[in-house]
């Protein structure tokens, strides 16, 4: 049998700038020195700041960072044999890399890190951007005593857990979180925090939370609360989608909003609450909208049931939704609409190969194979 090992990622070399180096960690081919290593600290002791670290399946991220970095991982929800599935033709291998535990310190200004599985990521330098991974929580403004960091980007996550971290008051000004499935988001009072909140999802189905077959907790928001702790939040284009009930007609709507004082709430979407208790979107804000909880299968592709959908594609918008025409002129909400649409396996946003193949099989005769590389760009 020939054995061969392919580069993976070749065309990505040209979508950095040619100042920067590009280091490799867990490369599964022979090393080239100076560009591949074996674990990420000892490619961040050579990196130099601007550098970009791709991290290849099985490989793990952790530590303190005080240098800028791109640190890119392979995506999430690879595979679509998984339960509960994942999506097909994202990466020809579909093995994920890890974050442990990630400081981003002072110094560090202008990381980003995106395409990770699992991981608590402490943020506590300014213009930082985490998108595009899974099971991830931010504790923002990471600082004691309390600094003030600003500029964060929390971007086309699935299932991002958003909160502060110490008790002691902290300022986080202008963050962005837009485009997400969120976990929870909490943050407390006695903060300044501001910034956008916007195209994101919270769904929660407390009558299938723990069913593996239908998603279980690995697909869906943990939390029926959101407190914004008086933070001075733009709340927009989001929808809120809480079924607490397997009967439509005597189900609540499980989300509930603390401490909105200083929040506007723009065009975001909600089911219908039970029990006589409406809906609010705070003291301020216009265009919200409403629909009665009959409605909760009529949102998503796949949603509160997720049938053959793959784990993200089931929030994607259902012909007809409610969610398609609920933002402003009759413009669409949540995580797939916006100016940061949701990626499908959160892909990191360069080009990736998706497919190998060989038209003379997997052992053919003689000394040459000839191999089919099809790759596709994923901003």
């Amino acid at each position: 049998m020939k054995k061969f090992a392919f580069l993976l990622l070749p065309v990505l070399l040209m979508a950095f700038s040619s100042e920067a180096k590009i280091r490799r960690v867990g490369f599964f081919a022979s090393p080239i020195a100076g560009t591949d290593y074996s674990t990420f600290a000892l490619a961040y002791t050579a990196a130099g700041a601007g550098d970009t670290v791709l991290m290849f399946p099985n490989t793990t991220v952790s530590g303190t960072l005080s240098k800028k970095l791109i640190i890119i991982g392979a995506g999430n929800w690879l595979d679509p044999n998984s339960t509960p599935k994942g999506n097909a033709n994202q990466q020809a291998f579909p093995g994920e890399a890890n974050i442990s535990s990630l400081i981003l310190a002072l110094g560090c200004e202008g990381t980003v890190i995106q395409g990770f599985h699992n991981g608590i990521i402490y943020i506590a330098a300014s213009d930082i951007t985490i998108m595009r991974n899974r099971d991830i929580t931010v504790y923002i403004s990471y600082t004691n005593p309390a600094a003030t960091v600003s500029n964060l980007q929390v971007l086309q996550n699935y299932k991002v857990a958003i909160a502060n971290y110490y008790t002691n008051a902290s300022s986080a000004t202008n963050m962005n979180i837009s485009n997400n499935l969120i976990d929870y988001f909490s943050t407390a009072m006695g903060n300044t925090y501001s910034g956008t909140i916007s195209n994101n999802v919270w769904a929660y189905d407390a009558t299938q939370t723990a069913n593996a077959a239908n998603g279980g907790t690995s697909t869906m928001s943990g939390t029926n609360s959101i407190e914004l702790g008086a933070g001075a939040y733009l709340l927009q284009y989001n929808i809120f989608a809480g079924y607490s009930n397997a009967v439509a007609a005597s189900s609540n709507n499980y989300f509930y909003f603390l401490n909105t004082g200083n929040s506007i709430f723009n065009y975001n979407l909600a089911l219908q609450a039970g029990s006589g208790q409406p809906q609010t979107f705070g003291i301020s804000g216009t265009g919200n909208s409403i629909t009665v909880i009959a409605n909760a299968a009529n949102i998503f592709n796949a949603f509160p049931l997720i049938g053959s959908s793959s784990a993200d594609a089931r929030y994607q918008l259902k012909a007809g939704s409610p969610a398609l025409t609920a933002g402003l002129g009759g413009t669409a909400v949540g995580m797939y609409a916006g100016n940061y649409p949701y990626k499908l396996s959160t892909l990191p946003s360069i080009p990736s190969v998706y497919l190998l193949s060989s038209p003379q099989g997997n052992n053919p005769a003689g000394s040459t194979i000839q191999i089919n590389v099809s790759t596709k760009g994923n901003n």
